[in-house]
């Protein structure tokens, strides 16, 4: 059976969320393959932006032999994906001028990060906070009855749940095919909940080919050298 943890992450570093302590981590946990929240056409582009994942991925490469896997090859057309992120900039800029209880828990979640790094990011808290910041934003736009604006969420939020349909069937896909005993899942923290959820439609059909590690709370990383 495959074994894979979970393991949040933020892609530009804040405080001790920073590549040096998730390599702490990758070198704690010792995975065989590592799956990444990228497109397989990103793959030079991925390592040349530099996100805190590709800085660590890289100096990991110096201790131990692994395969790097992408798994977000969930795609539309350029125009389409910036139209989309547009939009909920547009939402996101409504709920913060409407909502003080959002904008508070947005200043308290990245001074959190920025002080406990990956420990809080990995922390039930975390994922509490974003729950709340997320029925928030519902609430808000719900409310403006702006057609415009309930699209925009909507469409935000199909296209997040369409990724991590893609990238756990992609997972499972690679560990039908492939034999390893280790691996990690980096993925950015706001996915969290929403990969368990698609996780979970294949746990009972398939108990037998993943046992996943949800629960990764970051002390793993404290023996670490």
């Amino acid at each position: 059976m495959h074994k894979i943890t979970l393991v949040c992450s933020v892609h530009r570093e804040n405080g001790l969320c920073n590549a040096d302590d998730l390599l702490k981590i990758l070198r704690a946990i010792e995975p065989e393959v590592v799956f990444e929240e990228m497109r397989p056409s990103e793959f030079d582009l991925y390592y040349e932006h530099g996100s805190v994942e590709a800085h660590a991925i890289n100096k990991y490469r110096k201790f131990k032999l692994f395969q790097p896997v992408p798994v977000d090859k969930y795609d539309m057309p350029k125009d389409l994906l910036a139209e989309i992120k547009r939009d909920f900039d547009s939402v996101l800029d409504c709920v913060a001028r409407a909502s003080q209880e959002h904008r508070l828990l947005c200043e308290e979640n990245d001074a959190s990060v920025h002080q406990y790094g990956f420990s809080y990011l990995n922390s039930v808290a975390f994922a509490i906070k974003s729950a709340r910041m997320s029925e928030i934003e519902e609430m808000v736009i719900r409310e403006t009855y702006n057609q415009n604006l309930i699209r925009g969420l909507e469409r935000w939020r199909h296209f997040v749940q369409s990724r991590e349909h893609e990238m756990v069937g992609n997972i499972y896909e690679y560990c039908r095919k492939n034999t390893f005993d280790t691996g990690v899942f980096l993925v950015g923290a706001a996915h969290k909940t929403g990969i368990a959820k698609e996780a979970e439609k294949y746990i009972s059909s398939e108990a037998d080919l993943i046992n996943w590690n949800f629960a990764y709370d970051g002390l793993i990383a404290s023996g670490s050298t």
